[in-house]
């Protein structure tokens, strides 16, 4: 009887405690390629727009501990376009034929209820029929990271998952 009024007693200090919660380590990443008109990427190539959704308190965790930089990403705008200067290093994309690194543009960021976005826009050159997509943001930071990249091409979605690993991934063009 007193072991039972024991346990009750420290399962009712338990649930007094106030929760620790952190928000799940993922990061979203769309990646939207733009074809031309008639369906393909020529004669000229197609564009990509790419947005980068991340937490906040997760940005500003990676500043303060992989780039020794000031965290305030809501109020400092050096502090924001140092960190999207570090997505945009951690984010690429290459020729899945020849391996070359495609150039992607770093538009800017933002902050958005909670969540940093970062944007970006490249072309594809004519002829691109597979691009390598590696995804190591917040990686080198936060250990249990996951990264999805959702590609949208002609209102079809495909999904890749970067957990554990940032090596790349190979998505092919219709």
């Amino acid at each position: 009887m007193l072991r039972s009024l024991l346990f009750a007693l420290v399962g009712i200090g338990w649930a007094q405690l106030p929760a620790q919660a952190h928000e799940e380590a993922v990061g979203f990443t769309e990646l939207v390629v733009i074809v031309g008109e008639d369906g393909t990427c020529e004669p000229s190539g197609c564009r990509v727009e790419v947005a980068h959704r991340l937490s906040v308190h997760d940005a500003e965790s990676t500043l303060m501990n992989v780039l020794g930089a000031r965290a305030d990403l809501v109020g400092d705008p050096e502090a924001q376009q140092k960190f999207a200067d570090y997505v945009a290093s951690r984010f690429v994309l290459a020729d899945g034929a020849t391996r070359d690194s495609l150039s992607l543009s770093l538009l800017g960021g933002e902050v958005e209820r909670g969540y940093y976005w970062v944007y970006q826009e490249g072309q594809l050159p004519p002829g691109t029929s597979e691009i390598l997509v590696s995804q190591a943001v917040l990686m080198d930071a936060i250990p249990r990271q996951t990264n999805r990249v959702n590609i949208k091409l002609d209102g079809r979605v495909s999904t890749l998952v970067f957990s554990g690993s940032a090596a790349p991934q190979t998505y092919s063009l219709p």
